[in-house]
């Protein structure tokens, strides 16, 4: 079996018959490495080294290369300023006249600092089967979700409303509620609405406000005046929050900034997201736009918000029908529950043939009446009807 000097009982051999009068040539033999190797660590021996026989850093004298101090101090003092940042977007902040280093160098640097902690490596979920939501450009859609409660030092809950254009990432709203309530979320919209514009969609999930699930359609109050503004109401599927992953992915850059630790009260709570809004919205270069920040790539949605809420006007070829004070229609001699989400509104009917009539509220139908049956039939998920000949919207301004 060969030698390898690679051990320090070997050395020690190795040194003891060098003493002993054999010759490096004989030592190369007897061990089976070159005469290079011998010959290093005899000269080291014949020169009185000390610790001639342990091994030695390999670290150059000189480091042409290396990161001067100056560009160091001022990655690290990034870090501090911005935790949660990761070293790609640290150098994308660095001035121009500095020379850039590579996001991995930077990487190497904060670890010998003690600025990164190694994370156990998640196991990835296969990806599920099932249509996918298209993300329009900017200035087309918008994605709205409460995130999870979380404590005050004050013992009060925070419910964040957050508001957001996926296309160009662009944070509109960021707003620290007691509960997750309508009443509270319409004023946030409207302010949005009007500083921003309309939007044609807006993706939420399916609970509270967004949805009623035991209403018609699943309509809620809000997204019941989002239809009379002439916004397509869309839900992620129910337990499918990666079909919202933009808003989500969001979510969790919001929550390590700034809710970590929470604020004693909810007005500090919202100076805190205030702050993370402007940050990730005008400083935080992001991956996906080409290191570009949200704020650069924005786009202002195209209809603006009208005084008031539009009333829904329909063609001739549709039965018209007030929903009563309890949520009721009269239809042919009887009366017929509707929702209490629509008191007060128009709905109207479309006759599709052999006694069956769709619901309608503006182009979205909501269910089905059948006369035969005497019934009205809901459907899972409301049908948009794309033919503009059967909707008008009529804007009040």
């Amino acid at each position: 079996m060969p030698w390898s000097l690679g051990k320090m009982n070997d050395r020690y051999e190795m040194a003891g018959k060098w003493k002993k009068g054999w010759t490096k040539a004989e030592l190369a033999e007897h061990f089976h490495v070159s005469w290079r190797t011998i010959h290093k660590w005899v000269s080291r021996l014949e020169r009185g080294e000390e610790n001639a026989l342990e091994d030695r850093s390999r670290r150059p004298h000189s480091s042409p290369r290396r990161t001067c101090e100056s560009i160091v101090k001022q990655l690290i003092k990034l870090k501090k300023k911005y935790p949660d940042w990761g070293p790609g977007k640290l150098v994308d902040l660095f001035p121009g006249g500095v020379r850039r280093m590579a996001p991995s160098t930077a990487g190497e640097i904060l670890k010998r600092a003690g600025y990164v902690r190694s994370r156990r490596r998640r196991r990835r979920s296969m990806p599920s089967a099932g249509p996918k939501i298209v993300m329009p450009g900017s200035g087309v859609m918008m994605t709205a979700d409460y995130k999870g409660q979380f404590r005050l030092g004050i013992g009060q809950m925070c419910y964040p409303l957050t508001i957001c254009d996926p296309a160009s990432r662009f944070i509109l709203a960021i707003d620290a509620h007691e509960r997750p309530c309508g009443k509270l979320a319409g004023p946030v919209f409207e302010r949005v609405f009007r500083e921003h514009g309309l939007p044609d969609q807006i993706l939420t999930d399916n609970g509270a406000p967004f949805s009623n699930a035991s209403a018609l359609g699943g309509l809620s109050e809000l997204s019941r005046d989002w239809i009379k503004l002439g916004i397509t109401a869309l839900r992620i599927d129910p337990g499918k929050p990666q079909q919202n992953g933009r808003h989500e992915r969001m979510h969790k850059s919001m929550m390590g900034r700034a809710t970590s630790p929470p604020c004693h009260n909810s007005l500090s709570q919202q100076k805190r997201f205030n702050s993370f809004r402007r940050e990730f919205n005008f400083i935080r270069p992001h991956d996906a736009l080409g290191k570009k920040t949200p704020a650069s790539v924005h786009t202002p949605y195209r209809r603006q918000m009208p005084r008031r809420l539009p009333r829904m006007e329909y063609p001739d070829n549709m039965l018209v029908r007030r929903v009563r004070s309890n949520g009721q229609i009269r239809w042919r001699g009887q009366m017929v529950f509707i929702s209490e989400v629509l008191i007060g509104e128009l709905v109207g009917l479309l006759e599709t043939g052999d006694g069956t009539w769709d619901l309608y509220f503006g182009p979205v139908a909501l269910a089905l009446w059948d006369d035969r049956r005497n019934s009205l039939i809901a459907y899972r998920k409301p049908k948009q009807n794309r033919r503009k000949s059967v909707i008008k919207e009529k804007e009040t301004v």
